[in-house]
């Protein structure tokens, strides 16, 4: 019996190991991608900013608006660093804070940055060419709207 429960206990532990190095592997990959993550957000934050300033440069520098645009993209920029630096614990455990304690306007706010985003992203993707149409995009478009039906028509008995 003592060989039976010592194996036993031996196949525990063995498999306790192995689950806590899983565990410890998954936290690493989670981290890293987080880090990804938060890396990319921050570059892409940095690019809006970027385009405000470059919008800003089309107007004339003194007026009032094109010196908001600028403080604005500078915020942006400071947001970015800010967060290329943070730690992502911190990050986080504050998000989870702000949602819990502010649910609605989280929900909100992170609705108004899906679709900013979403706005972004279309503003960036290349636009289709004007006058060249594809016949995957509309198969009818050759068809000849008063031509007689192929298939018969009235006249076809």
């Amino acid at each position: 019996m003592t060989n039976s429960s010592d194996l036993t206990q031996t196949v525990k532990e063995h498999a306790s190991d192995l689950g806590a190095q899983a565990r410890t592997a998954a936290e690493r990959e989670i981290a890293a991608q987080a880090e990804k993550a938060k890396h990319a957000a921050a570059s892409q934050i940095e690019d809006a900013a970027k385009a405000a300033d470059a919008a800003a440069a089309e107007f004339d520098p003194n007026s009032p608006q094109v010196q908001a645009v600028h403080r604005v993209a500078d915020s942006i920029e400071e947001a970015a660093l800010r967060l290329r630096g943070a730690d992502i614990n911190e990050l986080t455990q504050r998000t989870t804070e702000f949602a819990r304690r502010n649910p609605v306007l989280f929900l909100g706010g992170a609705a108004i940055a899906g679709f900013a985003l979403a706005r972004f992203m279309n503003a960036r993707a290349p636009q289709p060419q004007r006058g060249l149409q594809s016949h995957a995009a509309d198969p009818w478009a050759d068809l000849e709207t008063d031509a007689e039906p192929r298939w018969g028509g009235a006249n076809d008995v």
